[in-house]
């Protein structure tokens, strides 16, 4: 009797048995892993209101470095304090929209609170296009109408490889470090 050679029916299951049982271990180890790290939604208005906010840039290079530590959140996490002097916690990156070839700048998720931490705004999903400013606090673009004092950030790009996140009109940004984006036990 001859015995067939290739990939059979019972082969098949074995190696697609074997690919989601490896799927889930590798779930499980980061589960565990990312178990102590904030999800977006608790980090709280105190941690915006206490940050030292001295960035007035933010590179790709600098927010993609960072973007391991944000673990459970898409993004990388950023603060923000605007012009108009409220706080902002956003879940940014570069990225592309799949119908455009244009790098553009991403924000996520993002929260926008008054002086007192009341929250002023949610935000999901905004592509900001190159060369155009955002009012966080309005959430508009200039292009879509936002008071040219109202600006708090730029995305400009400096060379093919070289994109920057710019304050303006006196906002400024911070960067949390990943080991404040973990549960204090």
């Amino acid at each position: 009797m001859e015995r067939r050679r290739g990939l059979t029916y019972g082969r098949l299951l074995v190696v697609m048995g074997a690919a989601i049982a490896l799927a889930l271990v590798i779930a499980f180890v980061q589960s565990l892993l990312l178990a102590d790290q904030l999800s977006f939604d608790e980090i709280a208005f105190s941690m915006l209101q206490g940050a030292p906010y001295d960035k007035t840039e933010l590179t790709r290079a600098e927010l993609d470095h960072h973007n391991g530590d944000t673990g459970k959140i898409q993004g990388t996490v950023i603060y923000v304090k605007t012009s108009e002097g409220n706080y902002a916690k956003l879940a940014v990156e570069f990225g592309y929209r799949f119908w455009s070839p244009q790098l553009q700048f991403v924000v996520y998720q993002g929260r926008v609170y008054d002086r007192r931490g009341k929250e002023l705004r949610t935000l999901y999903n905004v592509y900001v296009p190159l060369s155009a400013s955002y009012d966080v606090d309005a959430g508009l673009m200039d292009t879509e109408g936002a008071s040219e004092r109202g600006l708090d950030l730029a995305f400009e790009e400096r060379g093919p490889a070289e994109q920057t996140l710019r304050a303006r009109n006196g906002a400024a940004f911070y960067l949390p470090k990943a080991e404040e984006l973990r549960r204090q036990n």
